[in-house]
């Protein structure tokens, strides 16, 4: 996992010296495009699914995904160029056919072996554009693929022909003009003039009665493979489009930084926002194999959406010269039109359509602009209670009011059942105020309805706590995290599951305390505090054990790092194990005592 972080760093410092500078040129220069292909294999990432023994990378799908928003990030057209030599290299992978694996696979992470594909035309109805028909020693291919990438990079592409029986052969041919003893010939059209990426030399091939040998051929699959293909990987191209997204972001953050109007940079923390829980959504659904074809679908029409919103805010703040095609803007805004359609299919065609034909967000003139931004939905499949139920034997930290209940009102005698209670303030689930730590610190009254709901992130400790009760968070375990369900998005709060949760009914077992009565439970690093507000700039923290801060630490310094900034501070949460790492959002229920250090929380998570 360390080398694969190592290796998205290493790739991202290449993106932004060396390719960055020259996006708009590699948009139109296949010469540029080729140089920054090289740059990468000579970096040894261009095989990055391919396993070790091949020479290849072995990355999950998770980090690769990872990747290739990363380079869409910089270059959309080196994003699509590279993603077809990867996917031919993970076609060699599940090859039977150990002979091309072995001569093709430990040439292609450096690029010295660059190869392409040509089988979209499987996804299209009726009669099949390229045929195969059995012979002796092969296939006789005949038709036509009408758009294959990297004429002149790729000397060669994995070509799909369709068998009488449905089934479809998988075969290498050349990418060039080609002519067999035997009278077979691959032909190919000039470069398509693109609207975008004309770089990329996308070609149509014609395969005349070309023979197809059975030592070129890397597999055979089954009739219907494209389409079940297609729902088993609906979410891959996705990171094209986030990476796009993420591409006119930075436009939008360079402008807002050298024009001092507050509008622009109110659009760009919103669609920022948005993007964030957008793509945390995405690498949470890449974890659950269980989530419906339906629910991908839309993730896949929201990070198209983000991508052409975004790509055009960055337009809008360009002003005109946002016209001129050499432009960063325009060249964005021209990617994300193709990164709409990349690996398109019936079902994200619909998709999209219905993401961008959303009466209820677009088509609503007569309500004001200022209620329109003001509106908040949670989309939400189950709510869970992260509070405990109060109870008078609940544990609670040393002098701490007891909590108490009297009835001052009973049914049969006054009509009404009616209880007084009192408790501390810092007692069961629970918020902190900033008062609580700091002299000039407001009370909970001054918490803002808005900012008591906040998206949430969830990193589980478990194993590290069985080990030592008294572990502190540190940075490296949020890379870690990072590194599997991507950076932690700003404004949520980050909650720690350490399963404390499961010592709720046993008061000693809860404290932990010693012979010498320090108290030893887990909780955040000093270090890991500042590096969530510092660098990911979090809303707050919260944990399943009586405190942010670890037992052992007396001087609670996360609650100070936190609180002086006005920060969400939960304590006592339960049920964490019952939330995924990234989607979830917190509805949090205060008491607005009049100068409260803190209040008791009903706290509710909404799972989507």
């Amino acid at each position: 996992m360390k080398d694969h972080h190592s290796l998205l760093n290493t790739a991202k410092s290449y993106l932004l010296e060396e390719v960055a500078p020259s996006a708009n040129e590699i948009d139109c220069n296949p010469n540029s495009l080729f140089h920054a292909l090289r740059g990468l294999g000579k970096l040894g990432l261009l095989a990055l699914k391919v396993p070790h023994r091949w020479g290849g990378k072995e990355f999950s799908e998770q980090t690769y995904g990872n990747f290739q928003e990363l380079v869409a990030r910089y270059s959309g057209a080196l994003a699509f160029v590279q993603t077809q030599h990867q996917s031919a290299a993970g076609m060699l992978v599940a090859s039977s056919n150990s002979s091309l694996q072995e001569e093709y696979l430990p040439r292609m992470g450096n690029g010295e072996v660059l190869l392409g594909v040509g089988f979209s035309q499987l996804r299209r109805e009726g009669d099949p554009l390229t045929v195969a028909i059995p012979v002796p020693g092969g296939y006789q291919l005949n038709g036509v693929v009408p758009w294959v990438t990297g004429w002149e990079f790729f000397s060669e592409f994995i070509v799909a022909a369709t068998l009488p029986d449905g089934r479809a052969v998988f075969g290498i041919v050349p990418l060039l003009e080609t002519h067999q003893d035997s009278g077979g010939a691959v032909t190919l059209s000039t470069p398509a003039q693109l609207a975008a990426m004309t770089s990329s030399n996308t070609v149509t091939a014609t395969l005349n009665n070309w023979f197809l040998s059975a030592e070129r051929i890397v597999f055979m699959k089954p009739a219907g493979w494209i389409h079940e293909n297609d729902q088993k990987n609906v979410l891959r191209a996705t990171f094209l489009a986030t990476g796009c997204a993420l591409a006119g972001l930075d436009i939008l953050e360079s402008v807002a930084s050298r024009k001092s109007l507050p509008f622009i940079q109110k659009a760009f923390d919103s669609l920022q926002q948005e993007l964030n829980n957008c793509r945390n959504a995405v690498r949470e659904a890449q974890n659950n194999p269980g989530l419906k074809l339906s629910e991908r679908l839309q993730l896949r029409a929201w990070a198209i959406d983000l991508a052409g919103r975004i790509a055009h805010a960055a337009v809008t703040v360009s002003s005109g010269a946002a016209i001129y095609s050499h432009h960063n803007a325009q060249r964005v805004y021209r990617e994300a039109l193709v990164f709409t359609v990349t690996g398109q299919t019936r079902a994200v065609m619909e998709a999209t359509l219905l993401r961008l034909t959303r009466a209820d967000f677009y088509n609503e003139p007569h309500r004001r602009t200022e209620e329109r931004e003001e509106e908040r939905k949670i989309s939400y499949s189950r709510v869970i209670h992260l509070s405990y139920v109060i109870d008078t034997d609940i544990p609670q930290w040393q002098g701490d009011p007891p909590v108490e209940f009297e009835t001052v009102a009973e049914l049969y005698k006054d009509g009404y059942y009616l209880r007084r209670f009192s408790m501390g303030e810092h007692s069961a689930t629970h918020i902190n105020a900033p008062n609580s730590f700091h002299l000039d610190g407001v009370g909970i009254e001054e918490y803002s309805a808005g900012s008591l709901v906040v998206p949430a992130v969830v990193i589980d400790i478990r194993e590290q706590v069985v080990v030592n009760p008294d572990y502190a968070l540190c940075v490296e375990d949020i890379l870690a995290w990072e590194e599997r369900y991507g950076e932690i998005p700003p404004s949520c709060v980050v909650l720690l599951y350490t399963c404390w949760q499961e010592k709720w009914l046993d008061n000693n077992a809860f404290f932990n305390q010693d012979t010498q009565g320090g108290m030893h439970f887990p909780g955040f690093g000093s270090d890991a505090t500042r590096f969530l507000l510092e660098e990911r700039q979090i809303a707050g923290l919260g944990i399943d054990t009586h405190g942010v801060d670890s037992g052992q630490d007396t001087t609670f310094v996360t609650n100070r790092l936190v609180l002086e900034r006005q920060g969400i501070v939960l304590e006592n949460l339960t049920n964490l194990d019952q939330l995924p790492p990234t989607g979830a959002t917190l509805a949090i229920g205060v008491l607005r005592l009049r100068g409260g250090s803190g209040s008791p929380a009903g706290v509710m998570g909404f799972v989507p």
